[in-house]
C-alpha cells in the first residue's frame, strides 16, 4: 500500500484534480446536486456532549463571534480527529431536551436534577427563535443562543451548568465558504493538502476498505488520497476502533436532528460505535441555519 512518503508530489491543480475524482467516486450514487444550493459539515459526538459543560466557548460573545475557531478541549493525537476543523459556533446547532425546556421528569422540584438553571421566560425567549421537532426538543443556531444567554444572564461557562451535559446538545458546523466540494474536503479531512494525509502507519493496522469501496476507490489516481479515503470507507465492524464508516446518503450518522433544521442529507460518516458522526448537507433555501 502506498503512503503519503512514498507517493509522489503534486502541484494544486494536480491535487484539486484528483479531489475531484475522488468526490465524483463517493458521490457517484447520488442524484445530481444543484451548483447553486449551499452545502455545509456537521460534526456531533456522544463524548462532546456528556462533558461540554461548563464550557468557555458557550459564553455569548463567542458564539456571537463569527470568525471560525479551532475549540480547545477536543480530543486530538489520532487521525481523523474533529481538533484540526475550524467551527463557525454561531451557525453550530444547539438542542434542549423536552424535559429540561418544561422542568418534567429528571428536572423540576420533584426530579433528581433539580431545578432548571434558567427560568419561564428564558424558554419563552427560546421558543420564539427555535425550531421544534417531533420529539418537542427545540433547536437554534448558536449566534441566537448566544444573544438569549446574555439578555437573561444564564452563564454555562460556571460549574453548576454541568448537569446539562447530555440534556443540551450541539451539532457544531464546520467553517467552510458554502461549496459543496470544500464541504467535501472538510469532511473527508483534505482540506489541509496532501501533506496532511493520514498514513496506514498511523493506524494500528492495515485494513481493506467496506464494500464497495476497496474496489471503487482503486479508481483514485493520486496513491496517498487513495489510503487515506480507504480508511474513512471501512466496514462498521473495522471502523469501531480507528478510522470512519461511509454511511453515504443511507441514513443520517449519529443523529438525523438536522432534518428539522431543514438541512437534507447528501452524504456522512459515521465513526466508533455510532458516537461520532459528520454529516454533510445541503443548506435550507429559506431561513434556517445558513
Amino acid at each position: 500500500m502506498t503512503t503519503p512518503e512514498t507517493a509522489p508530489a503534486a502541484d494544486s491543480s494536480d491535487w484539486d484534480a484528483a479531489l475531484a475524482g475522488a468526490f465524483e467516486i463517493l458521490l457517484g450514487d447520488l442524484p445530481a446536486l444543484d451548483p447553486a444550493a449551499r452545502y455545509g459539515v456537521y460534526y456531533a459526538s456522544d463524548s462532546l456532549d456528556e462533558f461540554l459543560f461548563p464550557n468557555p466557548w458557550t459564553a455569548p460573545d463567542a458564539l456571537s463571534d463569527r470568525a471560525p475557531r479551532q475549540l480547545p478541549g477536543l480530543e486530538g493525537e489520532y487521525p481523523f480527529s474533529p481538533c484540526t476543523w475550524r467551527f463557525d459556533l454561531g451557525g453550530s446547532l444547539f438542542r434542549f431536551d423536552a424535559d429540561l425546556l418544561a422542568a418534567t421528569g429528571v428536572w423540576g422540584e420533584d426530579g433528581h436534577k433539580g431545578p432548571r438553571p434558567f427560568d419561564d421566560a428564558f424558554v419563552a425567549d427560546l421558543r420564539t427563535v427555535s425550531t421544534v421537532d417531533e420529539y418537542g426538543e427545540l433547536l437554534l443556531r448558536g449566534s441566537e443562543l448566544g444573544e438569549i444567554l446574555g439578555r437573561h444572564g444564564v452563564d454555562l461557562t460556571d460549574p453548576h451548568a454541568t448537569k446539562l451535559n447530555t440534556w443540551l446538545t450541539v451539532l457544531l458546523r464546520v467553517a467552510t465558504d458554502g461549496t459543496l466540494t470544500d464541504a467535501m474536503r472538510a469532511a473527508t479531512f483534505t482540506e489541509r493538502g496532501p501533506d496532511h494525509l493520514v498514513s496506514v502507519r498511523d493506524m494500528s493496522r492495515a485494513r481493506p476498505a467496506g464494500e464497495p469501496w476497496e474496489e471503487r476507490l482503486g479508481a483514485v489516481a493520486h496513491p496517498a488520497l487513495r489510503d487515506h479515503l480507504r480508511m474513512l470507507c471501512l466496514s462498521e465492524a473495522d471502523a469501531r476502533s480507528e478510522g470512519g464508516f461511509y454511511s453515504g446518503a443511507d441514513h443520517w450518522p449519529w443523529s438525523d436532528v438536522l432534518e428539522a433544521a431543514g438541512c437534507s442529507l447528501v452524504t456522512g460518516w459515521g465513526f466508533g460505535e455510532s458516537q461520532a458522526g459528520t454529516a454533510v448537507v445541503r443548506l435550507p433555501d429559506g431561513p434556517g441555519p445558513r
